[in-house]
């Protein structure tokens, strides 16, 4: 095989790797919880509304929406320095990773927005 086609496959073959690791290890966080309050639950224990409030805090929505955000715009500013250094060698290959770049970044403002709002009906 040649790096033309190992090269494609093993970048889209990371995306879907991190993206799989994501979904796992936050699938095992709500997994832990749910045991968690279960195991009480048979135990008899009480669980107070502050103690279920802690537990939901793990799971955050409006929480996650600023850690993707930030994430995003990262990545974002990542892929726009990749170009950037790319640029200097080969002047054609800029715009296409800049391009990349806008994915992440307007995915990043949108998860910031959705935090923004998310947060102000959360305290109200």
């Amino acid at each position: 095989m040649g790096e033309e086609i190992i090269v494609p496959v093993t970048m889209f073959g990371m995306v879907v790797g991190i993206v799989w690791l994501v979904s796992y290890f936050n699938g095992r966080k709500r997994l832990t919880v749910h045991e968690t309050i279960r195991l009480a639950i048979e135990k008899g224990q009480p669980l107070s509304p502050e103690l279920m409030d802690r537990m939901s805090m793990v799971t955050d929505p409006v929480r996650a929406d600023l850690r993707r955000g930030v994430l995003f715009l990262a990545f974002g500013a990542a892929f726009a320095v990749l170009g950037a250094i790319i640029g200097m060698e080969d002047s054609d290959a800029l715009t296409p990773m800049l391009g990349v770049a806008t994915f992440p970044i307007f995915l990043g403002i949108a998860y910031i927005g959705l935090w923004a709002f998310g947060r102000g009906k959360s305290e109200a």
